[in-house]
């Protein structure tokens, strides 16, 4: 699949592996591992190769000798493959590792009602979904400001994931609602902006 203009290195494939303890990935990054050569002569690095769509070129991100590599920017929603070549001093390369095909989760996110709309009133149902990440509580603020939650703050929310926010003034100013998430132990958020309904 990749073009070799070089001598061909290490007769026993690379092995290439997601990590994350069976996570498919997080939203934007993915992180993958590999065997180094069984070798007297070990790689002094990789090269990781990712295509988004098949057929494509695929962009190579020179990783030094390391043989664990988290990739970030990747697109929510989007497949990628990936492969991985060894190389030695000289600039010889080895054949590809197996390929690994990921998806990569959307995240979480404000579904209803969409954001950067106007709300219908002082009253509505919110909801949300993980995007195929793996989320473990939620938490959910309504604000003046971004990161605010003067307006409405939900308290922790377990798994659910809807819940009906009243009391929302009516005058058509800017909202702010942030979307608290645990994921990997750790507490993140995303921020949307509604416009408050005008008055009746």
């Amino acid at each position: 699949m990749l073009p070799l203009t070089r001598t061909l290195l290490w007769a026993v494939p690379l092995l290439l592996v997601l990590m994350g303890w069976g996570m498919q990935a997080l939203a934007g990054q993915v992180q993958l591992a590999w065997d180094a050569p069984d070798s007297e002569t070990p790689p002094v690095g990789y090269t990781l190769y990712a295509w988004q769509e098949p057929g494509g070129d695929p962009q190579s991100v020179d990783v030094g000798p390391q043989t664990t590599y988290t990739l970030g920017d990747l697109v929510d929603g989007a497949t990628y493959d990936f492969t991985v070549t060894a190389y030695d001093i000289a600039g010889n390369t080895s054949g590809e590792s197996n390929m690994v095909t990921v998806t990569i989760p959307s995240g979480p996110t404000l579904v209803s009602p969409s954001p950067d709309t106007m709300l219908p009133g002082p009253t509505g149902l919110v909801a949300w979904t993980d995007g195929g990440a793996s989320v473990a509580e939620w938490w959910l603020y309504v604000g003046s400001s971004v990161g605010a939650n003067d307006l409405f703050d939900s308290g922790a929310l377990g798994s659910e994931r809807s819940i009906t926010v009243g009391e929302l003034p009516t005058d058509g100013e800017v909202l702010c609602v942030r979307l608290w998430y645990v994921m990997d132990d750790t507490w993140q958020f995303s921020d949307f902006q509604y416009t408050a309904a005008p008055t009746p």
